[in-house]
């Protein structure tokens, strides 16, 4: 972000000291007094701009809050901007500020410093305090059990929340506690760093309704294109290594412009080119277009929910239904169907799930009559083709069969899956119809399968002497259950892997001269 303007002239500084009440009065001030715009459009389907959250937290103050930006987004500055507007117009405001580390803490108090340095409303600025005139108090805590547990402010900051451990997080929530009229809130940013970590957990919450989310991606904060480097007609963009995702939206706008085009922010587009061409295709997406994150040891890296899950993969009944069921500490079973679709070089299969089970530590006669009532439910009970795992045919010690357990629950006549096969083969199987060498998608998940989904974004390669192997990294992982279902009855419907098309149309040899 750039750094606010020093000196600020008499004819402008007439309503500084009026706390800000409205979006409008905020905006004067913040360009006033900080010299700063901040983008108040998004430009990128289903974001908000970085002026929606900041607006909202400092006039609405929600009791918790969560931001998703890109790295160089300027979500910490705009924090540390919301904590000095409190501050400064709120006596005896308390603040405290938490990063994942005391040094992220500590980058957050720096931005703080920068913009609160000359402000005759200061008092006293040390390396991990300010002190203002009226009493208010921003202070930064170490990210340790013990620093977490002090004395009670209305306002939280959380900075880098994916780094922050959850329990220490959590002990940190506890100091957030109305005070006076002040109501109570918490601020927590970050960019989303670890597959399966707190953002992702946190995320999940606040798409749920729990608490108001945000997400911008550098695009949103991005300065404008300019013409020099696109051309009058854009004739220059195939060049540019962004062309991909800044043309991606244009639909969305009544002008067809690019993302770039209209983006106005601060971040040079010369400094994000950069990027782009020295980091991995991953890396750009999680740390800059704010996608997920970089997936590390992702087996299924290439799946997208914006192109993989989709409501057209409902039932249909004009195909059969597959049931695949895993057993284990987690009992996971998916309901697919296979479907033909036309395309230039022929007919291809499509893969579609449309329903799903996951249950732990139940016995295997409930499991096959709740997986029964989940037919029902989505497929009117018809089931074509039940599978399961060839181990489940086997006796144990202590009674009868698996298999022997869901026919008493009325789940009959399942067939084993085809053995020999290795897990990494029926993998590779799944893999080939979720991002096909040829482009597009051959699998669709239907969003009500929301754990189906979380697995394939979280199932994981195991590491050996720092190595990503071909072997899952927890077998006993409820993402392996019901992956290993989907695997299972796909080897079981190809037997001898996917063969591809035919090319030409066939004729009998006689009809050959």
């Amino acid at each position: 972000m750039p750094k606010r303007t020093r000196d600020v002239p008499d004819s402008l500084a007439i309503g500084l000291e009026s706390r800000p009440d409205s979006e409008r009065s905020l905006r004067r001030w913040v360009r006033t007094y900080a010299g700063l715009r901040i983008p108040h459009r998004a430009v990128c389907r289903g974001h908000q701009s970085p002026w929606r959250f900041f607006a909202d937290v400092f006039l609405k103050r929600p009791p918790v809050a969560l931001v998703l930006g890109p790295r160089g987004g300027g979500k910490s500055y705009l924090s540390a901007l919301e904590t000095h507007l409190t501050s400064r117009f709120d006596p005896n405001h308390g603040t405290r500020l938490l990063g994942g580390s005391l040094a992220q803490s500590q980058q957050a108090h720096e931005a703080l410093a920068q913009l609160a340095r000359d402000d005759p409303a200061l008092e006293k600025l040390t390396e991990s305090r300010a002190i203002y005139v009226n009493g208010a108090e921003v202070r930064v805590l170490a990210a340790s059990p013990t620093s977490v547990r002090g004395p009670h402010v209305p306002s939280l900051k959380l900075d880098e929340v994916d780094e922050i451990d959850p329990d220490c997080r959590d002990a940190a929530l506890g100091m957030c506690m109305n005070r006076g009229k002040m109501s109570a809130s918490v601020l927590m940013t970050s960019t989303w760093h670890r597959v399966d970590g707190p953002m992702s957990k946190l995320i999940e919450r606040a798409r749920a309704g729990e608490f108001p989310f945000y997400s911008f991606c550098i695009f949103e904060v991005l300065q404008r294109c300019p013409e020099e480097r696109s051309g009058e007609k854009l004739e220059k963009c195939p060049e540019c290594p962004l062309v991909s995702w800044c043309h991606e939206d244009r639909d969305d706008d009544p002008l067809n412009r690019p993302k770039a085009k209209r983006a106005t922010g601060h971040y040079g587009i010369d400094s994000l080119i950069q990027k782009a061409r020295v980091v991995s295709h991953r890396t750009f997406e999680a740390d800059y277009l704010c996608r997920g994150p970089k997936a590390d040891g992702l087996w299924f890296a290439e799946f997208d929910p914006v192109v993989n899950v989709c409501k057209s993969a409902e039932y249909d009944p004009s195909w059969p239904v597959h049931l695949a069921v895993d057993s284990g500490v987690y009992t996971g079973a998916v309901f697919f169907q296979v479907v033909p679709k036309p395309t230039p070089t022929g007919m291809v299969d499509e893969v579609h799930v449309f329903a799903e089970y996951l249950q732990d530590n139940t016995p295997a006669e409930h499991d096959a009559r709740a997986i029964l009532e989940v037919a029902r439910q989505h497929c009117n009970g018809r089931i074509a083709i039940a599978s399961t795992d060839p181990a489940g045919n086997s006796r144990t010690p202590i009674g009868p069969t698996v298999l022997g357990e869901y026919e008493r629950g009325g789940l009959k006549n399942l067939q084993c899956w085809p053995s020999g096969a290795s897990v990494t083969d029926g993998l590779a199987l799944v893999e080939s119809f979720l991002r096909p060498a040829d482009g597009g998608t051959r699998l669709l998940v239907h969003p009500r399968c929301e754990d189906t989904i979380r697995a394939f974004q979280h199932y994981r390669r195991a590491k050996r002497n720092g190595q990503w192997t071909d072997q899952p990294e927890d077998p006993q992982h409820p993402h392996e259950d019901l992956l290993d279902a989907l695997r299972g009855g796909l080897r079981l419907r190809y037997p001898e892997g996917r063969c591809p098309p035919p090319t030409m149309n066939r004729i009998p040899a006689r009809n050959v001269f």
